[in-house]
């Protein structure tokens, strides 16, 4: 164990560079990017998909309905 940690140390990491981070996001903020964006895109995906993939109707000449018709 106390090989690995040698080992560790002794490769030579970059420093971190001492910038500082920004302004933190309002809660606002944090729930729209993390909740409603993930939201957003999967609701606009699935009424894409749907609206390529549903069943459509087939357009009939006959006003006649199949249960009303004899053939």
């Amino acid at each position: 164990m106390i090989q690995l940690i040698q080992a560790a140390s002794n490769l030579r990491m970059a420093p971190e560079d001492g910038s500082m981070p920004g302004e933190s996001l309002s809660a606002a903020q944090t729930a729209l990017y993390f909740v409603g964006a993930p939201v957003g895109l999967f609701l606009l995906i699935s009424v894409i998909v749907y609206a390529l993939t549903g069943e459509r109707k087939e357009k009939t000449e006959s006003k006649d309905s199949v249960l009303t018709h004899i053939e």
